[in-house]
């Protein structure tokens, strides 16, 4: 087998791969993982440092999942592939056993997704986080894919690209989406650059945004304040209010101990059916439970980081991490057994 990857100045590779012919596997092979990630849109990576070992440069490629704080797994042989940038280039691969697919972001890395599309379809890779499921995550299409569920509320989302502020007032006066209504970037994280337009009497704050013709959000708003007046948002609470209270802080903690009991056996149960809804292997949820006992989706996706490095934020939830580690790391070493119980190598004959 060949073990050469060809890393390009573009950092970026073409579909057209190439590798040598097919061989028999011995049993004393590991298994093989393709790493996908991916060139976000923007044709633009963060240069982290030199690494002199290496010899190269470490990239951050904004749009792929931080899965794992060492994501070269112990008994796995790992190969990357870098989709996307201005410029392709051809590549050559050695054979794989599966893929990973760690592109994340639907609206920052669309081509790549696309080009990781055809890569594992057309060369019938075995795949976790298939590229495919992925696209069908951005907050539009999971309001169309899966805003029908009982008990569930995703709120009425619309993508629009508009010129002018003029554009959205437009949009709201057809009755295509109902005030109150979040604005915000597609693409963009971390309860940042959002505006919240209670009236027509605010268009004008629109000028915040950029709006020359690049996608945003429509997404009608939902209050979700418990009676206490606090916005329980699960997955993680802001920092800054819980670094100190330790009445939240042990709240928090029941609900990573237990959190079946804390939301109930039924919602609980939905949300496990709402999340194998979505067809990916590894995935986050942001959600909320109304008053009305429904729960109110935000966002899930694969963009979720869960690495143990996060727990500097909050140490009382450390131990927490490991176990999310734990079981990503057990979720790939499945993966590897089941293919190679299928037989040779996979993507032999790459096209």
């Amino acid at each position: 087998m060949s073990k050469k990857t060809h890393v390009l100045p573009s950092l970026s590779y073409s579909l057209k791969q190439t590798t040598p012919a097919k061989q028999a596997r011995t049993p004393a092979k590991r298994p093989v993982m393709l790493h996908i990630k991916g060139v976000p849109d923007s044709n633009s990576i963060l240069v982290q440092h030199f690494d002199p070992e290496l010899g190269a440069f470490v990239y951050a490629y904004n749009g792929n999942l931080s899965m794992l704080a060492d994501e070269h797994l112990e008994g796995l042989e790992h190969h990357p592939l870098v989709l996307g940038g201005a410029s392709p280039k051809r590549a050559e691969i050695p054979r794989v056993d599966f893929a990973f697919n760690y592109i994340s972001d639907p609206d920052l890395s669309s081509k790549a997704l696309e080009a990781a599309i055809e890569f594992v379809d057309s060369n019938g890779i075995p795949c976790l986080n298939h590229p495919a499921k992925v696209k069908q995550t951005s907050r539009d299409r999971l309001y169309q894919n899966l805003g029908h569920m009982d008990g569930i509320v995703i709120p009425k989302t619309l993508r629009v690209a508009p010129h002018y502020s003029s554009d959205i007032q437009e949009i709201i006066e057809r009755g295509d989406i109902s005030l109150p209504i979040i604005v915000r970037p597609a693409g963009g994280h971390d309860g940042l650059d959002m505006l919240l337009l209670k009236s027509l009497d605010d268009i004008p704050k629109l000028e915040c945004f950029a709006l020359d013709g690049r996608d945003y959000y429509l997404i009608e708003f939902h209050d979700y304040r418990s009676n206490d007046a606090l916005n329980r948002k699960y997955r993680c609470y802001r920092k800054n209010l819980m670094q100190h209270d330790k009445t939240l802080q042990q709240e928090d903690v029941a609900f990573l101990e237990d959190p079946e009991t804390v939301l109930g056996t039924g919602r609980w149960n939905l949300l496990s059916k709402f999340c194998k809804s979505t067809g990916l292997d590894y995935c986050g949820i942001d959600f909320a439970v109304k008053q009305t006992g429904e729960i109110l989706v935000f966002e899930a996706n694969p963009a979720m980081n869960t690495s143990k490095t996060k727990s500097d934020n909050a140490a009382y939830i450390g131990k927490y991490w490991l176990e999310h580690e734990k079981v990503k790391i057990q979720m790939l070493k499945e993966m590897a057994k089941r293919v190679q119980g299928a037989g040779d190598s996979v993507g032999n004959n790459i096209q």
